[in-house]
């Protein structure tokens, strides 16, 4: 029989987390760029009142979950006297058994709703329109309903006391440039250090810029999404921390097409510039 067993997220089991160097998530695959910095963004949260746990099978990792008070968690929520539900994940070992996935992040998230209800008013967090990415679904099981819609995602509440402010979305703030006009193509990328694939996407744009013929004609502008104030500053519609312009026309970046495609899309981009 397999042995679960959940350690609260401290200085000391940070390193466990599955989506951290060494971890289970990427453990085997080539990721470009720092993802130490997975780490050093979370001992900065620790600090800003993040928990949460680490979960171990048979005394391997592999599950965390993460939350943190509404007025520092790096979202643009606004939820007085509430917690933010962030990130959370559980890692297979058999890839195909989603049913196993799906009841370990559900379990995650009853040990935060258990943790949380003496401190926090309420739980708020972002639902998905997906079966298995932070499912709406999942989160309606255990309570949570869903306040606000945006195309496929969901701000989702769950109330712990009673007559407490509903959160809300701060509004989108972030405008996209388009530097057609000077002959030139903004390129606008959002990433955040909380994650290893956005340090790999970042790092594999600015290799790709640098490859471009005509990459002079080329302005990249980089926003860290790490914070909360940055979450909002860079705030779009449907909110991600990682999303890509080139002159005002959005990349569907859930979608991220092969670095041969994206280099593609600029060079076409550059090609209809006026000279």
């Amino acid at each position: 029989m397999k042995t679960v067993k959940d350690q609260k997220l401290t200085q000391s089991t940070l390193g466990d987390i599955v989506c951290c160097p060494g971890g289970l998530e990427i453990k085997g695959q080539k990721i470009k760029g720092e993802i130490e910095q997975t780490l050093t963004w979370r001992e900065k949260m620790l600090k800003l009142g993040m928990k949460g746990f680490v979960s171990y099978q048979d005394g391997v990792p592999r599950g965390f979950i993460e939350y943190m008070p509404a007025q520092t968690a790096p979202f643009p929520i606004e939820a007085s006297g509430s917690a933010v539900l962030m990130c959370y994940h559980w890692v297979l070992k058999n890839k195909v058994d989603e049913e196993e996935h799906l009841a370990q992040e559900k379990r995650l998230i009853q040990l935060v709703i258990e943790e949380a209800k003496d401190r926090f008013s309420g739980i708020a967090t972002l639902g998905w329109d997906h079966p298995t990415h932070f499912p709406i679904r999942l989160l309606e099981e255990l309570g949570f309903q869903q306040l606000e819609r945006y195309d496929y995602i969901a701000l989702m509440w769950l109330l712990l006391k009673e007559k407490v402010p509903r959160p809300k979305m701060a509004p989108p703030r972030f405008k996209p440039q388009d530097l057609s006009s000077k002959g030139l193509l903004a390129v606008e990328f959002a990433w955040s250090s909380r994650c290893p694939y956005s340090i790999h996407n970042v790092a594999r744009l600015e290799q790709i810029i640098c490859e471009i013929p005509g990459k002079e004609r080329i302005r990249t502008f980089l926003h860290r999404i790490d914070t909360h104030n940055e979450a909002i500053r860079w705030s779009i519609s449907p909110w991600d921390w990682a999303w890509l312009f080139l002159n005002g026309g959005k990349v569907l970046i859930h979608e991220f097409p092969e670095p041969d495609e994206v280099k593609r899309l600029i060079e076409e981009k550059i090609s209809k510039l006026q000279p």
